[in-house]
């Protein structure tokens, strides 16, 4: 019998999974936008890149940042298969946070 406070980790997986969203569909709406330097007809001062430089600084990084916490509180240890799901979702989500920063960055600079 579960106490009123206990989560199962079933639940607690699916909540890092939800928080890494942002970051990877954030990247397959990146992917399907190209090319990025047009102008977003009803607000004509905003490219797409620079939204996506928005996205990528200030909301994926935090919402990656909260299913890091939510995965390493110590609770309940993860089962094996869960545990590396959930560490591959986090660094796919950090790598592709980077990677869109990075090739933001070439862009604007070089």
């Amino acid at each position: 019998m579960r106490s009123e406070g206990a989560v199962p980790s079933h639940s607690r997986v699916w909540r890092v999974l939800g928080w890494c969203l942002p970051a990877l569909l954030g990247f397959s709406a990146f992917l399907l936008a190209f090319p990025i330097d047009r102008r977003i007809p009803f607000w004509p001062h905003l490219s797409l890149a620079e939204v996506f430089g928005v996205w990528f600084l200030l909301v994926s990084p935090v919402t990656t940042m909260v299913a890091i916490v939510m995965f390493a509180r110590p609770r309940k240890l993860f089962p094996s298969l869960r545990k590396w799901l959930l560490v591959a979702a986090v660094t796919v989500s950090v790598l592709l946070n980077l990677f869109v920063l990075l090739g933001l960055y070439a862009a604007a600079a070089f």
